[in-house]
């Protein structure tokens, strides 16, 4: 079996010169520099296969091959079977070597998972991901690489080269409006990263709302490479009333080869804080929060980097803000 992100399923009469294409000489991409604020230093992402979405997003051909076969969600659900299919195990070892994986925090034994996507949406040991326990400190709701924007003085976001509409992101008008002078924090979660979920706080959730679209990678290439990128993904809107940070946006954001955002209840109910909302299966995805300008106060250091549009590791349940009225006090 070829490796994960290099097996698309284009049809069989197209894979030969697919992947001729994909041996032949493609440009180099620079790999994304990340902040480190345990160890206040930069690090460089360490991507996986990469000429796979090199060919597909930088090549007259590879768009071709982007655009006829692989911007549909129903194409994603193909990849998505086959990552649940038996002969995905395979696949498991690899990954662990590649991202470095730290095996220890997982909860199950290794050779337990019936699939990749079974290893992929792993469970970890309980404490593995401590939540910060002062409840005005607002958490970040997974693992992931973080830009914080201010949309009263930016009132389109870039990410990676590719700029949006916070209209057209959530295609709500009334939300544009209302967020449109707040804070909107992206979390970017890697292919290595825990992509479990939580609640940033306690409160109410109202009915979750679902924004359809075709699906595009949000892998660093793609998102360098592509002027409509998060507005054709696939959504999943939450309106959260919190106790501390007032009303909050809470979007998800499937990308290609993921498509399935599994939320545990996508009704009108209560949450507390650090409580598993869901999780994403097998690819890169992103989480995007909105706050109102007057609730929240992001981290310094993550403001810093964002305006040099550069990207902060963080980790779940760990504080990446404080409550505007805590700030205050």
């Amino acid at each position: 079996m070829m490796d994960l992100p290099i097996y698309l399923p284009i049809p069989i009469e197209h894979q030969e010169l697919y992947h001729k294409l994909v041996a032949s000489k493609l440009p180099r991409m620079n790999k994304p520099k990340l902040y480190n604020r345990t160890t206040r230093s930069f690090e460089y992402e360490n991507t996986y296969k990469v000429n796979g979405l090199s060919f597909l997003y930088n090549s007259g051909i590879g768009k071709m091959f982007n655009s006829m076969f692989l911007n549909k969600r129903n194409v994603s659900k193909i990849y998505g079977r086959l990552m649940n299919g038996r002969g995905s195990v395979y696949q498991i070892p690899k990954f662990i070597k590649h991202y470095k994986i730290n095996t220890s925090e997982i909860k199950r034994p290794i050779n337990s998972f019936r699939s990749f996507n079974d290893f992929f949406t792993r469970e970890l040991k309980d404490n593995a991901r401590p939540i910060d326990p002062e409840p005005t400190h607002l958490i970040s709701p997974c693992d992931s690489r973080l830009l914080v924007f201010d949309l009263a003085k930016q009132h389109e976001l870039p990410v990676k080269g590719y700029w949006y509409s916070l209209a057209d992101l959530v295609k709500d008008a009334k939300i544009g409006r209302e967020y449109g002078n707040g804070w909107c924090f992206i979390y970017r979660l890697a292919p290595s990263d825990y992509h479990r979920f939580c609640y940033m706080d306690s409160g109410r959730q109202e009915k979750v709302r679902r924004i359809r679209g075709v699906l595009h990678s949000v892998h660093p290439i793609a998102l360098s490479n592509t002027t409509s990128l998060m507005v054709q993904n696939y959504r999943e809107l939450t309106m959260l009333h919190t106790k501390n940070f007032g009303k909050v946006v809470h979007l998800e954001v499937g990308a290609l080869f993921v498509g399935k955002i599994v939320l545990i209840n996508k009704n009108e109910h209560t949450f507390r804080r650090g409580e598993e909302k869901g999780w994403f299966e097998f690819g890169g995805s992103t989480i995007i929060q909105l706050f109102k300008k007057d609730q929240v106060q992001p981290d310094a250091d993550i403001v810093e980097q964002s305006l040099l549009k550069i990207e902060t590791i963080v980790r779940m349940g760990e504080k990446v803000g404080i409550s505007a009225s805590a700030g205050t006090a």
